[in-house]
C-alpha cells in the first residue's frame, strides 16, 4: 500500500495539552493500522510561537523526529533543549515534555507514540 503525500487525514487541535496556538496534525497511519503497537504516527506542525503544552506519557512513549524549523523541547526537570531538523526527542514511559516553536518558520516533526 502507498499513501501519497498530502493525502493524509488532517486535523487541528487548539491549545494542544494546554499549549499556545494550534497544532496541525497529518495522520500518516490510523491507530488500527498500527496493530495495537501504538496510537499515533503523524506529521505535526507548529507555527511560530505555537506550542504543545507539557504532558506526561503515563502508559506510552513518544518519539519526535524534527523535519524542519527550530524550537525548544522542555523536559520534566525544566531543562530546555534547542532542536532543529535532524534532531530526535525521545520521551520514555513516565516522562514528559513540551515543544515550542521559537523560530520564524513552521516547526515540523514526525511523532510516533508507541504503547509500553
Amino acid at each position: 500500500m502507498v499513501i501519497q503525500d498530502h493525502a493524509y487525514p488532517t486535523r487541528v487541535i487548539e491549545h494542544m495539552m494546554g499549549g499556545e496556538g494550534r497544532f496541525e496534525i497529518e495522520d500518516i497511519l490510523q491507530p488500527e493500522q498500527m496493530h495495537s503497537k501504538g496510537r499515533l504516527f503523524a506529521r505535526g506542525t507548529l507555527q511560530p510561537g505555537h506550542s504543545v503544552g507539557y504532558h506526561v506519557h503515563e502508559k506510552d512513549m513518544e518519539i519526535c523526529f524534527f523535519l524542519s524549523g527550530t524550537g525548544i523541547v522542555e523536559d520534566e526537570t525544566g531543562t530546555k533543549t534547542a532542536v532543529q531538523a535532524g534532531d530526535t526527542n525521545i520521551v520514555d514511559v513516565g516522562h514528559g515534555h513540551k515543544i515550542v516553536n521559537t523560530g520564524t518558520q513552521p516547526l515540523q516533526y514526525l511523532a510516533v507514540i508507541l504503547y509500553a
